[in-house]
Formats: C-alpha cells, sequence, structure tokens
C-alpha cells in the first residue's frame, strides 16, 4: 500500500497538472458554448502549440515560456483564419457538418506533424537551477509549480476579459441568445473569429505548457482531446471557475489513479469520469446555460 507522504505527494502532482488540463478545456468549453461546435480539432491545435515551443527551444535555444507567448499568438492567428474561412460556411447547419470537418481537420494536422516533424516524442526545458523545493513531506518541482501559476493567470485573465472588456459582454450576450445579439448590433460573425481564436490560443498555450511537462508527440491529440471533454462536461459549458474546478479534479483523480491502478489507466480513469458525470449530472458541477462565466 502506498504510504501518507506518497499519496500527498501523487495528490499535490495531480493538483498541479489539472491547472493545464482546465487551461485545454477552457478553449473547448468556450468555442461550443458559444459556437455550438465541438471542436475535434482542439487537441490537435494543442499539438501543434507544444510544437512550437519545442521548435524554438530546440532550434534556436528559447525558453518555453517565451515559445508559450509566441504559440499564443500564433494559434490566435490560426483560430480566426480557421473560422473565416473554413468554419464560416458550416456554422449554424447543425452538428453533423462541422463536426465532419473538425474531425478531417484534426487527421490532417496529425498527418502533418508526423511527415513534417516525425513520430518521436520530443519536450522541452525550463532551465531553472535546481529542481524543486520541500515543503514539509511534500516536494514542489518547479516545471510542475510554474506551469501551474501560469495556467492560473491564463484562466482568470481569460475570465477577466469576458467579465469586463466590452468584446467579453459581446461574446457572452452571443453565447446567451445569438439572435438577440444581432438585434443588438452585435456582429456574431466577428465574434465567433474570435472565439475560435481565442479558443485555439488556449489549447496552443496548453501545448506549450505540457511540452514542459511530457514528451509531445503528433499523436496526442486525442488523448488530451479526452481530457479536455471530460473537464468540460465535469465543470459544465460556459463555467470558467467550474472548468478549473474540473481541470484540478481530473488531473487529481488521474494522478491517484495512476498511483493505485497504473500509469496505464490514466485515459481510461478520464473516459469513466466523463461517462460517470454525463450519467449523474449532464450539466456538471458549475453548468448553468450558456454565457455563465
Amino acid at each position: 500500500m502506498p504510504t501518507n507522504e506518497l499519496i500527498l505527494q501523487t495528490f499535490v502532482n495531480g493538483l498541479l497538472l489539472g491547472g493545464i488540463y482546465a487551461v485545454a478545456a477552457l478553449g473547448l468549453s468556450l468555442v461550443f458554448g458559444i459556437m455550438d461546435i465541438v471542436n475535434l480539432a482542439h487537441g490537435h491545435m494543442l499539438m501543434i502549440g507544444g510544437y512550437v515551443a519545442i521548435v524554438l527551444f530546440t532550434a534556436v535555444g528559447i525558453t518555453p515560456l517565451v515559445g508559450m507567448v509566441v504559440a499564443i499568438g500564433l494559434m490566435f492567428v490560426l483560430g480566426m483564419a480557421l473560422q473565416k474561412v473554413l468554419l464560416e460556411h458550416v456554422v449554424d447547419k447543425g452538428l453533423e457538418q462541422p463536426i465532419i470537418v473538425l474531425f478531417g481537420l484534426a487527421l490532417m494536422l496529425q498527418n502533418l506533424g508526423q511527415y513534417f516533424l516525425g513520430g518521436d516524442s520530443q519536450s522541452t526545458n525550463l532551465g531553472i537551477p535546481g529542481s524543486g523545493l520541500e515543503i514539509g513531506s511534500v516536494f514542489l518541482s518547479f516545471p510542475r509549480t510554474v506551469t501551474f501559476v501560469i495556467a492560473l493567470i491564463l484562466i482568470f485573465g481569460t475570465w477577466i476579459f469576458l467579465r469586463y472588456s466590452t468584446t467579453g459582454a459581446a461574446i457572452r450576450a452571443t453565447a446567451q441568445n445569438r439572435t438577440a445579439a444581432k438585434y443588438m448590433g452585435i456582429d456574431t460573425n466577428r465574434i465567433y473569429i474570435v472565439t475560435l481564436g481565442i479558443g485555439t490560443a488556449l489549447a496552443g498555450a496548453a501545448g506549450a505548457l505540457l511540452s514542459m511537462l511530457f514528451p509531445i508527440d503528433p499523436y496526442v491529440g486525442w488523448s488530451y482531446l479526452l481530457k479536455a471533454f471530460a473537464v468540460v462536461v465535469l465543470g459544465g459549458v460556459g463555467s470558467v471557475i467550474g472548468t478549473l474546478v474540473g481541470g484540478l479534479i481530473l488531473g487529481i483523480s488521474e494522478n491517484l489513479g495512476a498511483l493505485y491502478l497504473g500509469g496505464g489507466y490514466r485515459d481510461v480513469i478520464s473516459f469513466s469520469i466523463f461517462l460517470a458525470v454525463l450519467l449523474l449530472r449532464p450539466q456538471g458541477l458549475f453548468g448553468s446555460g450558456g454565457g455563465d462565466t
């Protein structure tokens, strides 16, 4: 049986990892809650963000923290371009067309990643002297702690943007009632472009953060898409705080489950949580309808 110290350490590690899961899921939640699109390519956007940080780190020696900023900018532009060029023609035309288009996009991104970057797993390094610090019996590694703090900044920055900015108010209005938003003079097409840009940028940020902890390869998109779905269902669509709580719960559950069952059961745990919440509380812990932040 694991010792109490090991259980506590595993709990803390899961808590720190859950912040990144929440960032990844927040982008998926925004796009689904506002545009009614299930972005099946979201995990592959995360993969691209991870590779942006990795390429900058390995080829130029740029710290992955700066690489994350670059990934956010590039993915924001990519998301807006995808909405304008591709998804604009299938939004508001049911669930099937966007799902087919985005599934095809996910496969294309996976194949492009494999072709240009190979199938080998790669990661980055924060380059901070020392491995971490001890607080009592708990060891806080620098990479996990730094990525968790950055994840919180991204999540609460997004919440502040949605709550207090003019564009954020327009996004929330569109989420609540897009027809009424149009009558109030809101350009919903522009809101869709901005929303997909933000959602994709958050996925890219999560990928860059994950590259500091785990190897990234062209196939990780499906696994992290599942985790993001589990977090969104757990926290509730449209709730930023719910997404954060859901990410923390998933991170802790995965780590504790891996401790008792083995690391190979991480995705099984994610999927089990996903199904359990769908059956017992489909609206999630904090879900209460569109536009709730």
